[in-house]
C-alpha cells in the first residue's frame, strides 16, 4: 500500500482525477453554468430582436398564401414554407449570437477560466441555445397560424389538414431548435461575430442555392434534401406531404423524418468541430 503524499495529497493512482471530474460534470456546476448562460442571453436585446421578426415573417408568408387560393396551398405546406425556409434562418443566428457574444464583449477568457471545463461550457450555450431556438420556433408557429386565420385560411384547416398542420408546428420547434445548436457550434468553431452570421447566411441564402441548382443540371439530381438547409426545410414540408398545384413531394425527396435525421447530424459535426476548435483555442 502507498503512504500518502505529503501534505495529505493523494497518491499517485489514486482517483482524485475522477473525483475532479465528477465535480466539473456534477448537477450544481452545470446548472451554475446554465443560469449564467441564461442570464447572458437574456441581458441583450438579440433575442427578442431575431424572434420578433421571426414570428412577423411566418405571419406574412402564411397570409399572403392563405390569401392566394389561386396558388393552391395547403395550409400546413404554408405553415412549412413560412418556418421551414424563412423563420428559421433568424434561429441559426439566434445560436451564432449565443456562441459569439462573448467574444464580441470580450468575456469570453473569464468565461473560459472561471468554467469547470470548456466542454462544460459549451454544453450549457447549446442548451441554452436549444430553448431559445426552441422559443423562437413556438412564437414563430403561434404567427404563422394567426397569419392564415387573417388570411382567411381557416375555413380549409378542418380534420386531417388540421392534424397535419399542427404536426408540422410542434416538429418547426424541434427544427428551430436543432439551427440554434448548429448556429452554437459554427459560432464556436468560427468565434467572430460578424464573420460567422456573414458567412452562415450567405450559404443559406446563396450558395446552397448555387449548389443545388448546378447539381440539378448535372448527373448528381436533386441534391436538396442531402443539404443543411435543404434537409431542414424537407423536414417540414415533407411532413405537409403536398405542394402547390396539388402535387406531393412524397415522389420527390426523402421522407421527413429521414431529412430531419440528416439535419441532426449536420447540427452534432458543427458542434464537435466547435468542440474540438474550442479545446485548442488560446485565450491568453
Amino acid at each position: 500500500m502507498s503512504a500518502p503524499a505529503p501534505g495529505g495529497s493523494a497518491p499517485a493512482g489514486s482517483d482524485s482525477g475522477g473525483a475532479a471530474l465528477g465535480g466539473a460534470w456534477s448537477a450544481p456546476a452545470l446548472l451554475g453554468l446554465l443560469v449564467a448562460e441564461f442570464r447572458k442571453m437574456m441581458s441583450t436585446a438579440a433575442w427578442w430582436a431575431l424572434m420578433l421578426p421571426a414570428a412577423l415573417i411566418a405571419m406574412l408568408v402564411t397570409w399572403v398564401t392563405a390569401a392566394a387560393a389561386g396558388l393552391a396551398f395547403t395550409p400546413s405546406l404554408a405553415q412549412a414554407l413560412a418556418l421551414g425556409s424563412f423563420a428559421a434562418k433568424f434561429a441559426v443566428v439566434l445560436g451564432l449570437v449565443c456562441a459569439t457574444s462573448e467574444n464580441r464583449h470580450r468575456t469570453l477568457t473569464t468565461s473560459y477560466l472561471t468554467a469547470p471545463g470548456r466542454p462544460q461550457l459549451l454544453l450549457a450555450k447549446i442548451v441554452v441555445g436549444a430553448l431559445f431556438g426552441a422559443a423562437c420556433g413556438v412564437f414563430s408557429a403561434l404567427f404563422g397560424l394567426l397569419g392564415m386565420l387573417i388570411g382567411g385560411g381557416g375555413g380549409a384547416v378542418s380534420g386531417t389538414e388540421f392534424s397535419s398542420v399542427l404536426a408540422v408546428s410542434a416538429v418547426s420547434v424541434l427544427v428551430f431548435a436543432l439551427w440554434a445548436v448548429l448556429g452554437v457550434g459554427l459560432g464556436t468553431l468560427i468565434n467572430n461575430q460578424l464573420a460567422a452570421i456573414v458567412g452562415v447566411l450567405v450559404y443559406l441564402l446563396l450558395v446552397e442555392q448555387i449548389i443545388s441548382g448546378l447539381a440539378s443540371l448535372s448527373n448528381f439530381g436533386r441534391i436538396d434534401d442531402y443539404l443543411p438547409g435543404g434537409s431542414a426545410s424537407a423536414s417540414l414540408t415533407g411532413l405537409a406531404g403536398s405542394e402547390p398545384f396539388g402535387g406531393s413531394f412524397s415522389g420527390l425527396g426523402l421522407p421527413w423524418w429521414l431529412a430531419l435525421l440528416i439535419f441532426f447530424g449536420y447540427a452534432a459535426v458543427a458542434v464537435l468541430a466547435g468542440a474540438a476548435a474550442a479545446q485548442r483555442r488560446d485565450v491568453t
